[in-house]
């Protein structure tokens, strides 16, 4: 390997500040245990189905299903092609699939044993994709192939990174991240506490699951239609996170609905301070490695990324050891679990608590761990909770351990004291503990309903920014209409507050609140968000 492309692997992996999370595509699979790819998989499964079609019928439907979608979308690359086709092709194999297993007398047992048809039976699974499950379970690691060394290097370091986020359905991952835990499905994703470390997210599903598998083209449609929730999520560890994509081409589809997401979502001065955490290892193929850096367009939008082409990955594995990070996997696992068993638990013995961590008067040196009985700790915790780090729990449920009476009597009492405008987020709180609405001080600044003044056009924002005779239902429409317009948006949302998405309102928040446009912005948000959690988590 050349010492310039060495050097720069050095460099990179080396000044990473937080540990890295690795992306996986089918490449990693088909690189260490001969796995088969989209085409050579629906093949063989057209071979079952019609045996005496050749491969021209194959190649003459796939070349139809192709010609079609240039129809569609004219200005498709033709690397980009293939991640449209494959989906339509796998719908209109599995359709006959099911067709003559349901029908036919022998399909069923020339092509599964007794136990595996009772289990489709039983357990209602697709036949198509148990089949296509089974095919994938016979995948596994080959140490005869040639690249397959390189994998000793990944195993000793798997310690260093955060998590694993992978497409692939088969378990080539986890024979060699042992100690992950497996999460399976979109909502795994979803649903995760991003805090956690060690884990493998399937977001295509996996083998094990055969219901669970994104193949077809209805599959690809559902997990398109929460992609935008998916990005929020992916967000946070985008941000925070280098991440490390191997078996991946750059014309991926996938991972550029990902990239296009997260590139709206961010600012240019924001995409800037992550160019360096987006690095992609390509396979050489036997030709000259290289490095170089990427950017992706995406109409106003761009990412910029490091571009690794290499014949040999072992020193990019070994690289990974140069990260400040050596707890084993196993004991960092148990002190995770043996915090969080504590500190998320939303009940009255919670033994650590965390106070305002992130404020600006604490620094190295005034940071500190305190021990002693449950009492005098939680006095002290709750002392020094701020309404933002509340508004970001409200958000993103990354605080578990707020769920605790002290918060609504200590902390919501603390801030009405010393800010008493200050609208109090106190739905998710009362829902998380049974807490009685009536038991919340008559003095504290909260929602009662969409009449609620804190929450509706001021005179300023009815003259200015709302125009009369017209009606939204949605946010995307408001931003449509008002773009790089805040207060704008935010007028409209409050006038039409009854109108949007719950749901649509999360991911608009979320969008912003790690941004410079939050903080230009603060009090309109504070109140929007507020204006979530009202939505969210008050009595119907």
């Amino acid at each position: 390997m050349d010492s310039y492309i060495k050097s720069q692997i050095e460099n990179t992996i080396s000044s990473f500040q937080q540990l890295p999370y690795l992306f996986v595509g089918t490449g990693l699979s088909i690189r260490y245990a001969n796995a088969p790819g989209w085409n050579e998989l629906l093949y063989d499964i057209w071979e079952i189905i019609y045996p005496d079609k050749t491969v021209r019928d194959f190649e003459k439907l796939k070349q139809k299903i192709e010609m079609d979608i240039n129809l569609k979308f004219v200005d498709l690359k033709p690397e980009e092609q293939k991640y449209y086709a494959n989906p339509i092709l796998a719908s209109n194999i599995e359709k006959d699939f099911c067709s003559l297993y349901y029908s036919s007398d022998n399909f069923d047992s020339k092509v599964f044993t007794d136990k595996e048809n009772d289990d489709i039976i039983s357990h209602r699974h697709n036949p198509f994709k148990y089949y296509v499950a089974k095919k994938l379970k016979e995948i596994v690691l080959d140490p005869s192939l040639p690249d397959y060394d390189e994998l000793q290097y990944l195993v000793q370091n798997q310690n260093k990174f955060a998590g694993v986020i992978t497409t692939n359905y088969d378990s080539i991952l986890e024979n060699i991240f042992k100690d992950f835990t497996v999460l399976v499905g979109q909502d795994s994703l979803l649903l995760a506490n991003t805090l956690n470390i060690f884990e493998i997210f399937k977001i295509h599903g996996c083998s094990t699951n055969p219901n669970s598998i994104i193949l077809n083209e209805m599959d690809y449609e559902n997990f398109d239609r929460k992609l935008k929730y998916l990005s929020a999520k992916l967000l946070t560890i985008f941000v925070e996170h280098p991440i490390i994509f191997i078996g991946y081409g750059l014309g991926d589809v996938n991972i550029r609905k990902l990239f296009q997401e997260i590139a709206e979502c961010l600012t240019a001065k924001q995409l800037e301070k992550i160019k360096d955490n987006f690095i992609f290892i390509l396979p050489a193929f036997g030709a000259k490695e290289s490095f170089g850096k990427r950017e992706i367009v995406f109409g106003k939008h761009s990412i910029i990324i490091n571009e690794f082409v290499l014949n040999d990955y072992s020193f990019v594995y070994q690289s990974l050891s140069k990260i400040q990070s050596s707890m084993p996997i196993k004991l960092a696992r148990k002190l995770q679990n043996m915090v969080c068993n504590y500190v998320y638990s939303a009940e009255a013995q919670n033994n650590i608590l965390f106070g305002d961590i992130d404020s600006p008067d604490i620094d190295d040196n005034k940071a500190a761990v305190y021990f002693g009985k449950i009492d005098t700790v939680t006095q002290m915790g709750f002392s020094y909770f701020s309404i933002d780090e509340i508004l970001e729990d409200v958000l993103f449920n990354n605080k578990p351990y707020l769920i605790n009476p002290q918060l609504i009597e200590k902390t919501f009492k603390n801030i009405r004291i010393s800010a008493g405008s200050t609208l109090l987020p106190i739905y998710k709180y009362i829902n998380k503990l049974n807490y009685p609405l009536s038991s919340i001080p008559s003095n504290y600044n909260i929602i009662d309903g969409y009449d609620d003044a804190d929450i509706r056009p001021t005179s300023t924002d009815i003259k200015n920014y709302i125009k009369k005779g017209t009606t939204f239902h949605s946010i995307y429409d408001i931003e449509a209409r008002y773009p790089d317009h805040i207060p704008k948006q935010a007028a409209n949302i409050k006038q039409f507050a009854q109108n949007i998405s719950t749901d649509e309102l999360e991911v608009y928040l979320k969008k912003y609140f790690y941004t410079d446009m939050y903080r230009k912005y603060k009090s309109l948000f504070r109140k929007l968000i507020a204006l979530y959690d009202y939505k969210r988590y008050a009595p119907k």
